[in-house]
Parts: C-alpha cells; structure tokens; sequence
C-alpha cells in the first residue's frame, strides 16, 4: 500500500452517522471495548465461530470416510448444499454424534433451519457431564427455539429448563434466562409473572436496557396498551429514537391506547413525525397515515402479536451488538435463530445479511437480503447494503451499478452519494471518490449535519483528493476535518503525515503527529508516524525505538519495517537494516516501494535516496 494510503486506511472509512460505508480492506480498527463482558461465560460464549468447524474426526468405515472428506472439501469451497448432502449420506451410513454436529454446523451458515432443528433434536447432550460443552448450549437454544417457533410451549419450558440446570445460563443471567423464562410464561398467559422477572430495576447498564424494551413488548402481548405504550415512548426517548421497529411500536401501541384513553392519539402522531426522517420504513409508515388518518394500529406493523417474535427480536439484538463488538461469527447463530422464530421479520434477515457479509459470505448474504425484496417499505434500505456487500468481496462493478442507479433518481441521498465515494475509494479510484464525496457534502450541508459527520465527511473527502494526487484541494479539506474534531487522532495523524511526506510545515507537522500519538499511543500507523518524524528531525536513537514498537504492533505493514530499516542504517546497524528492507519486500509492498527496497537492499540507503546506483 502506498505509505500515504496506509495512513489514510487507519480510520479513514469511519461511518458517518447516517451512512453506512463498507470498512477499507486496509482499514485497521481499534476493536471495541467489550460491550458484552457482562455475560462472559454465558450463552454468548457458546456460538461456534461462523462455523466452528474442525471439531468431527470421520467414522472409519471407508464410505463414510469419503462421504465425510468430500463434505470437508465442498464446505472449504462454500458449497453447502453439497457439503450438507455429503455429511447426510455419512450420518445414513453412521449416525455418529459429532458427524450431526458438524451438519448442524452447515445447517446454521446455510440458512437451514429445519435441518438445524431436526439435528440439534438428534444430539446427545450430557447436561451433568463435567466441562458440559459450550456447542452444546447452542444445541439447546436451537431446540428451545423450534419449539417455540412450532408454538410447542411444554417442550419449549422443557429445554429451558435444561439449559438452566446445565449453568449455562448464570453468566448470562440476568438477561438471557429471564428473558427466555418470561416469554415461556407469556405463552402460558401468566403475564404478571412474565413481567415481574423483566423489571429493569432488577438490574443495570445493558441488561436494564433489554429487560426495558422486553417489559414493553410483553406488555404489549398481553394486551394492556396504555402501559405498552407508555413503556414504549419510554424507549424512544431513551435510546431508540434510530430504531424504526422501537418507534413503530410505540406509535401503534399508543393507537391501540387511544381507544380507551384518547390523548394517546396525540402521543402516536407526534411519535410517528418526528425521529429519522429519511427513515424508508417511517416515511412509508407516515405517507399510510397521511392517506388514511384512521388506519388501524395493526396496518402500521408495530403491533408484537406472538411470543415468537418477542424471542426473535431479542436473538436478533444480540446478534447486532455481538456484531458491532467485532464478534460476527458468535452472532451468527443468533441471527439465524432470529430467522427461525420469526421469518416474516425484515430485521431479522437484515441482521443476518450483515452478519453473513461481516464473515466474508457475500453471496449468503445476498440470499438474505432477497427475503426483503416483497417486504414493503424494507426492501427500499436493501440496494445500498447489496452493494456494499457487493464492493466489500471485491465485486465493484456490480455494486457501482446499483449505487449509481440510486444516485442518478431524484430522491439521491447524501448516504448514496457516500456509498459510492467509498466504492470507488475501494476500487483505487481517488478522484471519482473525491467528486462523489463532494456531492455527499453538498446534500449534508443541506441537511445541517452536525461536526463529527460533518469532520468525517471532509476528511474522507480530503483523503480521496490527497490519494488522487491533488495536494492543494486536499489541504483544505483535511484542515477543515481538523477544525472540526481537534482531538481526533486520525485527522491528526493524516495531515501531520501529508505535511510531513512533502517537506512542508514541519514543525507543525510534527506537533500534529504528537498530538495524535499522545490520543493514541498504541495505535501502529501513529506510532510509525511518530518513528518517521523523529526521523526526519534527525533524532535516529528514538526513531529507532518507537519504529520498533510500531513494527511490532504492524507486522504486516511493508512501510513500517522500510521506516525501520532507514532508521536503522542511518544508526550504523546496516545488518538489521537489511533484514528489515528484505522484511518489507517480503510482504508484497505497492510497486514503487518494491522499487525502493531494491535499490536499498543493492546500494544502500544513500545511494538509493540518490535515486540511480
């Protein structure tokens, strides 16, 4: 990667707020900060990773051996349906427990979930067995679910109880089991029950907020509106106010609360107006209302009618926020169950679309997403998440195809406009980037777009002007970023580099890069940063120390070690030099750095800076 790109890829996708853009493949992110330490140990520890495989040793029958290596083979390549039929004739031949495991594993990527509930249904689980497996926790919420989705309430309350007793559940109480205890007690019609083990006084941080939104959906189940719609609005206020299915509720419910109370109408139409207003799901919910102002609570699709559904949406938030905590192959499996509870839910197969995608399965993925295309008003956000999981598997022309059709239609929003900037960002084509970020921050600048959007946008903006060789426009930009957000250490950190590649304020080149490594001091790219202007102040001894800390936070990075191989040399330690140039060389470095590194490596670095041996 070219050494300004590099430093542009740390941080320079970052989403603005309202658009979704497909992270950089060279994109390094600081993971987050653990939202769910919570429940370490619990039920979200059990999820194999997106699958787990390599668990299963084949029967040694030789058929079943080749049935089970010509699975192996087809799932390596992504071929389910084969791999499933393989691992089938295996189980026929030789119904072996781990041989079901690893076709449940299939069954969950793929998407089956009849097959996934029929083979955790075949599993032998050992709930009293020492080290009881975590799988097997994953076995049993499938079979909790199925029962739940084929509305079988004793077997349902049966493995509940199961999982309870395995204590697979304590590190995840008091979330988890009470919420899967109290939708089972729903189902029975013990409401008062149900609702007593969801109180969010009962607990704090993230499980009050689940226990907050489930109390307001099994109220609503149980029919009681004023209070539903109460807890509902509640939410909005709080925490929701982005979330259509959350709003939706809230305005329904207090539709079905206006009938005994009519002030809640009131409450319903000011819950509809306000929040996101490019939202497709509440424009179409607001265009229904205006058409008929007596539409039925129930049109609006706010109304939770079946526990199922509550379990669904719960599976469903887990699988998001796992996803967000970088711990997409976890969240597989509770999208999928998602799915199984409740497949008439569009959010539920959006989930599992971007968890999919986040697990380099582009194409499943996109066989998600197709379950929205008759969802009504959520089939309009799936052309943007296509082609983002179009570009993120290298398919560019495809995605830039269907972004550029959004783009050339009259109602062209500012996050299409991003979409395509990125596209083309990905596909190395900086000032096609550049003109589409352009145009992104003329319709923010319409929208009033607060100073971190706003900073994100100029700096990407900037970055794809800087890439596309086009300094004197860039500057500005990148400024502006910084104007904006002071203390972010990537806008910091980008144009203290650019001014310091070219030679130009370098005090205050300088100063910005310290600035930004004083935010960040783990941060590889800053560090390597830092490194390079010791460098070129000419302070080698602490260049050297503080390359060495970045190449060992960048390994792969073939900038990084060429920054330590200089400094290294110009300390008199030409051997260690060289082995770090060769080190840069062998990882694939752009063509001109390749260059570089040979020139270095033939004549050293004097004659290499000279240009000519």
């Amino acid at each position: 990667m070219p050494d300004k790109a590099r430093h542009a890829a740390n941080g320079a996708a970052q989403a603005v707020d309202c658009v979704e853009i497909p992270s950089a493949p060279e994109a390094r992110r600081v993971a987050g900060t653990g939202l769910f330490m919570l429940l370490a140990g619990g039920l979200l520890a059990i999820m194999p990773q997106a699958p787990a495989f390599g668990l299963a040793r084949p029967p040694s029958a030789d058929a079943v051996a080749h049935a089970y290596v010509q699975g192996r083979l087809a799932l390596s390549e992504d071929e389910l349906a084969v791999a499933a039929e393989r691992f089938g004739v295996a189980l026929k031949t030789s119904p072996d427990d781990l041989l079901r495991r690893r076709a449940l594993d299939v069954a969950i990527l793929s998407g089956d979930m009849k097959a996934a509930v029929r083979l955790a249904g075949q599993v032998r689980l050992d709930h009293e067995r020492p080290g009881f497996a975590l799988a097997d926790s994953l076995v049993g919420l499938i079979r909790l679910s199925g029962a739940a989705a084929a509305r079988d309430w004793r077997a349902y309350e049966a493995e509940r109880l199961a999982l309870a007793e395995s204590g697979r559940t304590d590190g995840a109480n008091p979330l988890m089991g009470a919420v899967l205890e109290a939708y089972g007690l729903s189902a029975r019609g013990q409401h008062d029950a149900a609702l007593a083990l969801v109180d969010p006084a009962r607990a704090g941080g993230i499980a009050a907020s689940y226990f907050a939104e489930h109390r307001a959906h099994l109220l609503a189940l149980a029919g009681r509106w004023p209070e539903a719609a109460e807890a509902y609005s509640g939410l909005v206020a709080a925490e929701g106010a982005n979330v259509a299915r959350l709003r939706l509720n809230a305005v329904s419910t207090a539709l079905k609360a206006a009938r005994t109370e009519p002030e809640w109408r009131d409450r319903a139409i000011l819950a509809l107006g306000s929040g996101p207003q490019r939202d497709p799901v509440l424009m179409a919910a607001r265009a229904a209302f205006a058409r008929n102002p007596r539409l039925s609570p129930e049109a609006l699709g706010g109304i939770l009618a079946r526990q199922q559904d509550g379990l669904a949406l719960m599976f469903m938030r887990v699988a998001g926020d796992l996803m967000r905590e970088r711990a997409s192959g976890p969240a597989l499996g509770f999208a999928r169950i998602a799915t199984l509870l409740a497949p008439d839910l569009p959010e539920a197969w959006l989930v599992t679309a971007d968890v999919l995608a986040r697990n380099s399965k582009p194409d499943l993925a996109l066989e998600a997403l197709s379950r929205l295309d008759r969802a009504g008003a959520w089939a309009d956000v799936t052309p943007g998440r296509r082609a983002a999981y179009l570009s993120a598997a290298g398919r560019q022309d495809e995605a830039r195809a269907i972004v550029a059709r959004v783009v050339a239609g009259p109602d062209a929003q500012l996050e299409d406009w991003a979409r395509l900037a990125d596209i083309e960002r990905q596909a190395g084509n900086h000032r096609q980037s550049a003109e589409a970020y352009a145009r992104a921050i003329a319709r923010a600048g319409e929208e009033a777009l607060g100073p971190v959007q706003m900073a994100q946008l100029h700096f990407l903006h900037g970055s794809a002007l800087e890439q596309a060789g086009d300094w004197a426009a860039a500057e500005g930009e990148l400024r502006r970023a910084v104007t904006l957000q002071p203390e972010n250490p990537v806008y910091l950190n980008y144009l203290g580099y650019s001014l310091l590649d070219r030679s130009l304020a370098m005090a205050e080149a300088r100063d910005l890069i310290a600035r930004a490594y004083k935010a960040a001091p783990e941060n590889g790219a800053i560090i390597d940063s830092m490194g390079w202007a010791e460098y070129r102040a000419g302070n080698h001894a602490e260049a050297v120390r503080l390359l060495e800390k970045a190449r060992a936070a960048e390994p792969g990075d073939p900038t990084v070690a060429d920054h330590l191989g200089d400094a290294l040399w110009r300390m008199g330690r030409r051997i260690e030099a060289r082995h770090a140039w060769r080190a840069a060389q062998a990882l694939q470095p752009d063509e001109a750095l390749s260059a570089a590194l040979a020139l270095k490596l033939d004549y050293g670095l004097d004659i290499a800076l000279a240009g000519k041996p």
